[in-house]
């Protein structure tokens, strides 16, 4: 039996023991337990693809779907006999419902407009270059004297880095920060040594943002290949001395992968975008005050809510 004739069915046995008495009108006769209507309670009528779509979520019988649904209606019928839905907690879970009924119903809208285009895969693919469209990288440590606030120092960290770097060309890779951390130097002058995260030739940093010195960088690539040293390479930090650790080849993904990677991040931002029209509408056809305790008042609530039950 198909679902249809089910829902068909099983609308039949629902609609006889829980209908009510109402007036007759047009519509209540078109809806009458056939078409796309499954069940009515009351005047409330629950539409076959509503059964549907519980019976397929909860793994359910068309049934079983219907029983529920009818359930629900009846004790919502009831609480809104009661004035419940105008009262606090339940009007303002109700909005807030909604509102997630919106965002739901906002990226679906932006889901029937199909996949990606590519302009959203390469604005995206900007975005997020080191995870799909990485030039290759180097990973680097460096030992820097820091260039001293007073002048008259600079001439000393400059012939300190110089010494340095001398002491530090024939470490090992694994001997290269404790050799550099232990050079003795000036007291008055400051020295770093870390191991950087991998960036990109124009120094972009490919694991966790940010840029390094482009001068800095481009030094770094100069270096032929793995445990090569640098010379003294002075910036606007300071002067460095660089070895590098390791290269690390491209990483490209191809565009058609790109475009299902990135297809929900592009139906959110479809969404955000539909929703924001939406609201800017919203905001120029009505008029939205903020009294101008509220967020004193606020503070107030939130203070109350969380020191309920401390002693």
């Amino acid at each position: 039996m198909s679902m249809r004739r089910i829902l068909l069915a099983t609308a039949s046995v629902f609609a006889l023991s829980c209908g009510e008495q109402q007036p007759t009108r047009a519509e209540d006769q078109n809806a009458a337990l056939g078409g796309e209507v499954a069940a009515r309670v009351g005047s409330r009528t629950i539409p076959l693809s509503v059964v549907a779509s519980v019976a397929e979520a909860q793994g359910v019988t068309a049934r079983e779907a219907v029983r529920k649904l009818v359930d629900d209606e009846i004790a919502a019928s009831a609480a809104r006999a009661q004035g419940m839905s105008e009262r606090l907690p339940v009007s303002w879970r109700l909005v807030t419902a909604r509102a997630r009924f919106a965002a739901d119903h906002f990226r679906e809208e932006g889901k029937r407009r199909g996949p990606p285009t590519d302009e959203e895969v390469r604005l995206l693919t900007e975005l997020h270059w080191a995870e799909v469209d990485r030039p290759p990288t180097v990973r680097v440590i460096h030992a820097i004297v820091l260039l001293p606030k007073e002048t008259a120092l600079v001439a000393s960290a400059r012939a300190a880095a110089d010494e340095l770097q001398r002491t530090v060309a024939a470490a090992s890779d694994d001997d290269f920060e404790s050799t550099a951390k232990a050079f003795q130097h000036d007291p008055k002058l400051e020295l770093r040594v870390e191991q950087l995260p991998a960036f990109t030739d124009d120094g972009w940093v490919a694991e966790g943002g940010g840029r390094m010195d482009e001068t800095f960088a481009k030094a770094a690539f100069a270096l032929p290949s793995p445990g090569a040293t640098t010379g003294v390479v002075e910036t606007r930090f300071g002067f460095h001395v660089i070895r590098l650790l390791a290269r690390l080849p491209e990483k490209r993904m191809p565009l058609d992968e790109r475009r299902v990677a990135f297809a929900e991040e592009v139906y959110m931002l479809r969404a955000r975008d539909l929703m924001k029209a939406r609201l800017d509408a919203l905001r120029a056809a009505h008029r939205v005050d903020l009294a101008p305790g509220a967020e004193e008042l606020m503070r107030v609530v939130k203070l109350s809510h969380d020191t309920v039950g401390t002693p």
